[in-house]
């Protein structure tokens, strides 16, 4: 055996063959250094690629190699990432349960992103299932999906204090667990624009090599940007523990699912249903949902009555607003919402106009009324000049004209 200057050893096994190891092992790696590896998301086990540091695990240098293999690019912010990754989960064909699933693991991989390097080194397995209530199985599952789909890389793997100290560490950092480092990326589009090639310009296009060597570019060339101003992008202010909305609650739900993702968002608004399933929610909405309403229009028949009151009843002769639902239990709060809903039913039972509806309506009514006086009053000036341009009109004018000029002048003093 004898030591390379590339730093590897070699070994002969055979007459014929030779294989090269590392002259320093270590229990974890990445495959994002040679096309002829592997490019798994697992580690490559026929050969081993020391893993960065903890100083420079998120370096640039790293989150670079991490791209190597994947169709993808580095996310340019964080709210930009969370929102891309979640109109792709909504286009899954999958289970409502698994893309919800989903949703929560890569929120929880958005929101603890560091905002410079846009890449989490804080989440092990553990940590995430514990923040997501799934388990760990399947928190590695939507993990290597993330991957392969080209929206997370991982720049180093995790390690185990377990794993350092069969490696030889000692010292304090030999008994802490290292989480692995995912970097926030987004899959390149099927149409990619190849950066080496100059666009053309305004007059036309100019055949000229892209990378030219001449000391001054061509006549017409268009400009590259500079790629250090390119990279930083628009700087977003965007706070980590903001809570995506599971349902937007302007949107009136249409299909099973998206009611479903209504009830739970209109939980989290109420705190007070979080008693009952969104399943139990989606029920007794059904009916106001194929109305037209929206979970606004929800949260306010809660709290309201059709005629603008708050929603309570007569006592000794006065109206006297309820309270909330803090004190109902869990077996009577649906009976309780119900009773709430029913004052917005008609006799016949059919609900009625939301107050999002109410407002359209009288706004439409509104505007026409609008556009009546405007035509209206376009129409009196029309016949004003009408009457103006006959004789008669002309006569009245210069007999005014007249009347003005016949008024003695008055004097103003200066001061």
């Amino acid at each position: 055996m004898e030591e390379l200057s590339s730093g590897y050893r070699t070994r002969k096994t055979s007459a014929t063959t030779t294989r090269a190891y590392p002259a320093t092992y270590s229990t974890e790696g990445t495959a994002a250094l040679s096309p002829t590896i592997n490019t798994e998301w697992r580690t490559n086990p026929t050969m081993r690629v020391r893993r960065p540091s903890r100083t420079q695990e998120t370096s640039a240098l790293h989150r670079g190699r991490a791209l190597l293999h994947m169709q993808a690019t580095l996310a340019t912010s964080q709210a930009a990432w969370l929102c891309t990754v979640d109109e792709w989960i909504n286009d899954l064909d999958m289970r409502s349960d698994g893309r919800e699933n989903r949703r929560k693991v890569a929120r929880v991989l958005g929101f603890n992103a560091d905002w410079k390097t846009l890449t989490t080194n804080t989440l092990t397995w553990a940590v995430i299932a514990e923040r997501t209530g799934i388990k760990e199985r399947s928190v590695a599952r939507h993990l290597a999906a993330l991957h392969e789909a080209n929206w997370i890389g991982r720049v180093a793997a995790g390690r185990s204090a377990e794993s350092k100290r069969a490696a030889g560490w000692t010292g304090e950092d030999a008994f802490v667990n290292d989480a692995p480092v995912y970097a926030l990326t987004v899959p390149l589009p099927d149409n990619v624009v190849d950066i080496n090639v100059t666009p053309p310009t305004v007059s036309g296009y100019k055949e000229f090599p892209a990378r030219a060597r001449e000391a001054e570019a061509p006549a017409g060339a268009a400009s590259r940007p500079s790629p250090i101003e390119a990279a930083k992008g628009r700087p977003r202010t965007v706070p980590a523990d903001r809570t995506l909305p599971a349902w937007p609650g302007h949107v009136t739900p249409s299909s099973k699912d998206e009611k479903l993702l209504a009830g739970h968002e209109w939980a989290r608004l109420v705190p007070a249903l979080k008693k009952l399933s969104d399943e139990h929610l989606r029920h007794i909405a059904k009916d106001f949902f194929a109305a037209g309403w929206t979970i606004r229009d929800l949260i306010t028949a809660l709290d309201t009555l059709p005629n603008g009151w708050k929603q309570g009843q007569f006592i000794g002769g006065q109206w006297v607003p309820f309270s909330g639902a803090d004190g109902i239990p869990a077996a009577r709060l649906g009976h309780w919402v119900n009773w709430r809903l029913n004052h917005w039913r008609n006799d016949d039972q059919t609900v009625k106009e939301s107050p999002s509806q109410t407002c359209i309506r009288r706004a439409a009514a509104a505007e026409i009324q609008r556009q009546a006086e405007q035509r209206a009053r376009d129409e009196e000036r029309r016949r004003n000049q009408a009457e103006m341009a006959t004789p008669e009109g002309q006569a009245a004018k210069q007999a005014c004209l007249a009347q003005f000029a016949s008024r003695p002048k008055r004097r103003i003093r200066r001061r």
